[in-house]
């Protein structure tokens, strides 16, 4: 727009009279001497820089901008380093004065100025990393609709995120990913490329550390507006990350961004997420590690490989018991649904051996005795397993009275499937006596009928 090519400025044309008169209603209302700024915040240059810096910062200070702009911009072009404050007050004005113009050539040239205050605040006092991301977010701000221009508003941000870091701005941080969702609906950069923005803001965010509140806004707005675009698809992760795994698979940092942006977008089931998962134990195994990888082969039904990282999970000697418990349960429950009821009985019996008040770890025993009864032989003896089961769901609901009712369902099946008096008695047995169920349920019962 032709902002860069601009070196001076001229002042609008303000009678004088009118200048005169507020400045006497200024002066009227006291204190003007006392307000005059100080060698602190200008480097005079002789007595007429100071008259003219007295002047515009009173005007400024009463936000009489129009009035304040001609003492402005004699300083701005012939004392450009008096003081960096010229800078910051400068956009104040130029942003009011674009925010009343109406669209037009006069309103362009407005915002060419503002990006001129920028250009010269940095030429005389550096700062770029903070200023390109202010200039940036203004650029953005006013010339949205110009693709040229979003692009340009682009770099200075990216040239700001890359000088700055993690002491970025948020509004830095959120006006980049703004202005690169704008490129790519525009056509001007692909899918990887706002990812690879998006990652890059998220680890500035990430590496902050502590709780913010206002970063955690931060955060949830940028991921509102990427999944918005449904830029983060499974599809999308796996044609960003497919390369970078194969060439860096042992890398930590790339694994746990993986998993982290994998889970976010609801991708788990992706197989270059399950890929990295497992790599990711294999660089740095723990117990949790493990139990996530089993927990996600469950998900996937796949119950060979569920059991492998559940008994490594449970392996780790530093669990606490009621977690070891939870997932000797979980173990339990895995093999179970693999038609391996022994060791589920087994499984169950070291969730218990942990937790002896685990509920849940008493209805899968139960269940599994069921299950196993075939192992037993005929008929009456697969009956038996019954008895066993039983013992268990009312040991369940005496533990958990929270389990009281599905124990007592499971009761009611169990007592419909005891034996007969008539068998009870032609096997030489008796109600009420203790029996050895035997099988891989070997527990002592007591003998019942079902009539």
């Amino acid at each position: 727009m032709g902002y860069k090519k601009a070196t001076k400025m001229k002042a609008v044309c303000i009678p004088r009279i009118l200048m005169l008169s507020a400045f006497m209603i200024i002066l009227s209302q006291g204190g003007f001497s006392q307000a005059v700024v100080t060698a602190d915040e200008f480097n005079k240059d002789g007595a007429e820089s100071g008259k003219l810096i007295s002047t515009y910062r009173e005007f400024f200070k009463n936000d009489l901008y129009d009035l304040a702009l001609e003492s402005w911009l004699t300083l701005f072009n012939d004392y450009p380093d008096a003081s960096q404050k010229l800078y910051v007050d400068g956009v104040a004005m130029y942003r009011s004065f674009i925010a009343k113009a109406p669209e037009g050539q006069s309103r362009e040239n407005k915002i060419d100025t503002l990006m001129l205050i920028y250009d010269r605040r940095m030429e005389n006092f550096g700062g770029e990393g903070n200023v390109l991301g202010r200039k940036g977010s203004d650029l953005l701000k006013y010339r949205a609709g110009d693709k040229d221009e979003v692009q340009a508003a682009y770099g200075m941000l990216r040239e700001s995120l890359d000088i700055e870091g993690s002491g970025s701005r948020d509004q830095v941080m959120l006006n980049y990913i703004s202005a690169s969702l704008l490129l790519h609906r525009g056509e001007r950069i692909d899918d990887i490329q706002v990812m690879e923005d998006y990652f890059m803001v998220s680890g500035f965010l990430d590496q902050q550390g502590g709780r913010s509140s206002r970063r955690e806004r931060t955060r949830a707005s940028i991921d509102e507006m990427i999944l918005k675009e449904d830029i983060l698809s499974c599809v999308g992760l796996d044609l960003y990350f497919g390369t970078r795994f194969e060439r860096n698979s042992e890398e930590t940092d790339l694994l746990q961004k993986m998993i982290k942006y994998y889970t976010s977008a609801d991708c788990k089931q992706s197989d270059l997420y399950v890929a990295a998962s497992e790599k990711l134990y294999e660089v740095a195994p723990g117990p949790e590690s493990a139990h996530q990888l089993a927990v996600l082969f469950i998900s996937r039904d796949n119950l060979e490989k569920a059991s492998y990282y559940l008994k490594l999970a449970v392996a780790d000697g530093s669990l606490d018991n009621e977690t070891r418990a939870e997932w000797y349960y979980e173990l339990s429950i895995v093999h179970l649904a693999k038609g391996e009821p022994c060791e589920a009985i087994s499984f169950a019996r070291e969730a218990l051996a942990n937790r002896d008040d685990y509920g849940k770890a008493y209805i899968s025993l139960g269940d599994a005795f069921i299950t196993s009864r075939k192992q037993l032989g005929d008929d009456f003896q697969q009956e038996t397993a019954y008895w066993a089961a039983a013992d268990m769901y009312r040991a369940a609901s005496r533990v958990e009275p929270a389990l009281a009712e599905e124990a007592k369902e499971k009761q009611a099946l169990c007592a419909a499937q005891f034996p007969n008096k008539e068998d009870i008695f032609f096997r030489d047995l008796q109600v009420g006596n203790s029996f050895l169920v035997k099988g891989c349920i070997q527990v002592n019962t007591t003998i019942r009928s079902r009539d």
